[in-house]
Parts: structure tokens; sequence; C-alpha cells
């Protein structure tokens, strides 16, 4: 059932894009957001968008752009499928306040036509370890050549200032609109998407051996948004969601184990963790920290068993805060699988802690509550019922029933005790299997 619901959730995903063109009209400009940090969902949301732009017969395709840079390997996807299709692809930074910063520049450099908004930027596209710092030695450079080189090799093809992208690479330069204007590294200025159009109708682009002049003045436009999979999928690539995922899954797996048979906070822990590892399939993280994490757990369970007076759970609480520092940073030197601003795939040094404080809370709490449990005298069975008080409901064919503690049971008196009657007030001194032993109170 589990495995039936991921593929029709993988299915969607895939078709969804193809359903919200369908109605568009040939000749349409097909118009497609890109925002925040570019990952397998985005890059299939931008091919699914070409692919279904293709088939309908669309003119061209805008990718509206404001990203901090993304995963390497999910840019590429993105350049190889804007170099393939026989769309003009239009990249547009915009709105105002956007950026095209590292991955971006990329994508901007393999735009048929780059246009910008007032008020962004371009640039900063050195490349950076999976963790946001430096690589270093002969690593750093093999990677930076390649970065420089694959640069490059766009900026030929799209007739872009070749020299001003090998230093965004080398030297992290930005550039805001007009300068990348006057660098001819954009084309030209645009305010908003109708103005965009206006700006575009009549500009002749050289393309795949193809000359093809654009005609957007009166075209119709056809926005496509991301399906909702590919939603879900963009939000769970996010290193403070994936984190705060993590941490949930903990606290609610502590509720479990302190009080077993609540059956709600195991399954909140057990969606979390599920959530957790998707998000962590894309993510580039430590798994050494996501160990450590989940080992704190461990900590804090056998200091229930095993009461160590909070020495177990002081080191849950040290394993915690230490698996939450490493989570995103790698150790030594590992080859980069992105090439983001240093922030992407960072958690905040407040988030953690805030959630290494409330972490220590919960633990300790927890902890309190299972070890004050352990001593709690029973609540049920025969042993509760000893010296518990009750009264004489009825007397049927010599059997006498009393109600104790809101429960009806069978009654009879101890011995050299007289003889019960209904509404007598009575004491239990011993159980019987499920006939109360009783005294007579007085008064």
């Amino acid at each position: 059932m589990r495995r039936w619901v991921l593929w029709l959730l993988v299915l969607l995903a895939l078709v969804w894009p193809a359903v919200g063109i369908a109605q568009a009209q040939s000749g349409a400009v097909v118009v497609a957001r890109v925002e925040g940090a570019i990952d397998p969902s985005t890059s299939r949301y931008v091919t699914a968008t070409i692919q279904a732009a293709e088939s309908y017969g669309a003119q061209a395709l805008v990718l509206q752009l404001d990203t901090p840079g993304g995963l390497d390997s999910s840019m590429r996807e993105i350049v190889q499928a804007m170099r393939r299709t026989p769309l003009v692809v239009i990249v547009y930074v915009g709105p105002a306040g956007a950026r095209a910063a590292s991955a971006g520049v990329f994508i901007s450099y393999a735009a048929d036509v780059l246009a910008m908004a007032p008020a962004t930027n371009i640039g900063a596209a050195h490349p950076v370890a999976m963790g946001g710092g430096d690589i270093t030695g002969a690593e750093a450079e093999k990677v930076t050549a390649d970065a420089e080189a694959y640069v490059r090799s766009l900026a030929e093809a799209t007739g872009r200032n070749a020299d001003w992208a090998a230093k965004a690479v080398r030297q992290s330069v930005s550039a805001t609109a007009q300068e990348a204007l006057d660098l001819h590294v954009s084309d030209f200025i645009a305010s908003d998407l109708p103005d965009l159009l206006r700006q575009l109708h009549g500009r002749t682009v050289h393309k795949n051996g193809l000359t093809i002049t654009l005609n957007t003045q009166g075209a119709p436009v056809q926005e496509l948004a991301m399906s909702w999979p590919e939603r879900v999928v963009h939000v769970l690539v996010n290193p403070s969601v994936t984190y705060m995922l993590l941490a949930v899954a903990v606290w609610a797996l502590i509720a479990e184990f302190s009080a077993p048979g609540v059956s709600i906070p195991g399954v909140i822990g057990l969606v979390c963790l599920i959530l957790f590892a998707v998000s962590a399939s894309i993510i580039p993280i430590n798994w050494a920290g996501a160990v450590l994490i989940l080992a704190s757990i461990v900590f804090f369970v056998a200091d229930i068993k095993a009461p160590t007076h909070g020495v177990l759970t002081a080191g849950g609480i040290v394993t915690f805060v230490l698996g939450s520092v490493l989570l995103y940073r790698p150790i030594g030197v590992l080859p980069p699988s992105a090439l983001p601003q240093p922030q992407i795939w960072r958690v905040p040094p407040w988030l953690i802690a805030v959630v290494g404080g409330s972490t220590a809370l919960i633990f300790i709490a927890a902890l309190r509550l299972g070890i004050k449990a352990q001593k709690l005298a029973p609540a049920m069975g025969q042993a509760t019922l000893m010296g518990a008080t009750g009264r004489i409901t009825s007397i049927r064919e010599g059997m006498a029933t009393a109600q104790v503690r809101s429960e009806l049971w069978s009654a009879r008196p101890a011995a050299g005790e007289a003889p019960l009657e209904e509404g007598d007030m009575v004491r239990v001194v011993e159980v019987e299997g499920l006939t109360l032993i009783v005294r007579q109170e007085k008064g």
C-alpha cells in the first residue's frame, strides 16, 4: 500500500506540469518561476515544463529566476535541458530584489536571452564544499577550473562576457542589473513581465542552427507553477526543515518511550523520520551528525530503564547538540556536490541553540516523569482494593454485592463478623478471586 502511494506521488509530480499546460495555445509564452535553492525538484519542474511547452507548440519559455544557488547536478540538468530544446529560453532575474547567485549564474549564462529587473544582482559563483566551507588544496583548483571552463563554454554558446563569468567563478564577483547590462552579461533590463514581453517582441535569436524571431506582442501567456508533490519536496530540501524534522522525531520518540502505549507520539516520530530520510537523500548531509542525534535517544531510554542520576541524560544532550553542529559540516575534505552560497546548506546557529535547549528541557522533564511513574503504587489489580471502603448495594439468595471504587463485587463478611445487610458500609480486608472479604465500618 505504501509503495503504491509513493509511486502515485512520483507519477503526479511527473505528469502535473504537462496537465497544467495542456490548454496552452500554439505560439504562447510559457512562464515558470524558479525560486529558492536549485535542487532535484527544481530541475524536474524545469525539464518537465520545457518538454510540455515543446509538445504544445509554445514559442518561448521564460524562467523567472531568484536563487542563492544549489546542487551542481541539478543545475547541470537544467542547463542541458535549456540548451537542447529548440524553444527560445529567456531567463528573467526578477522581481526586484531577486538574485541569480552561484548556480544561478550558470543557468543565466545558458539562456538564449537574459534580462534582469531593477534592483537585482548576478554573480558569486565560486565553488564551495557541501557544508558551505571553502575547498582547499589541489582539489580547490581542480573544481574551480572545471566550473570556469563550464561557464566559459556557456558564454561562448550564447555570446556573453566570458571573462566576467570567469571572475564570478574565481573571485566571486557580482554585478547589479545595470552593471550586468554594461558588461554585456545581460541583454536588457525589464521592470516586470509585461515589459519583458514588450522588449522581446521582434527580437531575433540564433539557436541550434536556426534563426528565430520572437512575436510576443499580444501572445498568450501561460504561467505554470510547481505541482504540489514538487512543492512538498522543494520545501523538504531545506537544511532548517530537515533539521527540525529530525529534532521532532527525537522528541516524539522520547515521549513514546516515556509513556509506552501512547501511539500518537510514535506515529509522529515515524512520519518525521520518513520525511527526514526523503530530504536527506537529496540534501548533502553528514550522516555522522544524524547518527549522533538519533543515538541521543538510546542514552535517554537507558537512563529511564536503569537510572544513573542523570549521567546518561547529560550524555544524550551533549550527543544531540554535537550531532546538530556536525549535521551539515563534513569531516575532512569531501568532493563538492553543490555550488551554493555558504549559507544554503547550513542550519542557523540560533536554531541549533533553541532546539538544543528545548531538547535538554524535554530530556530532563521526560526523565523525571519516567522515574516518577516507576515509583507510583499500582493503579490496577487486587492490591489496589486492600483497605478500600464501599457499600453493600444488595443481598440476594444470601450473596451480598458491594460497590467498591465504582465497581460491583461479590462480598462476604470476614470470620467472626455479623451477616451483611443492604446499606452497610464496609472495608476490604482480603480478596479471594472475584470475592471481597469485608468488615463492617462502624459509624
